[in-house]
């Protein structure tokens, strides 16, 4: 018998199965299609492929409040001058 000759790197799913959105989402299938028939602008499962990891991570983001520049921590450079000279709006911690 030959043996497979295994990648290093094995990229994660792009697509994922109603259990992996489940697992992700910290609930059982049956109870994730309940959740997510009440939400509103969840993205559709594609009927070739499954569920779009990518889709779901934008949608969850945009739900919790987070931007392209929250997630990334990519401030335009004008932002970090104009906190740096007026000082941020959150309290020092001490």
């Amino acid at each position: 018998m030959v043996a497979r000759k295994i990648p290093k790197f094995v990229p994660d799913p792009r697509y994922w199965t109603d259990w992996q959105l489940a697992h992700h989402l910290g609930c059982s299938p049956n109870t994730m299609h309940r959740k997510i028939a009440k939400l509103d602008g969840f993205p559709k499962k594609d009927s070739d492929f499954g569920w779009d990891s990518v889709a779901i991570e934008a949608y969850l983001n945009r739900r919790s409040g987070l931007t392209l520049n929250d997630a990334t921590n990519e401030n335009s450079e004008t932002e970090a001058w104009e906190t740096l000279i007026n000082g941020s709006d959150q309290p020092a911690l001490r």
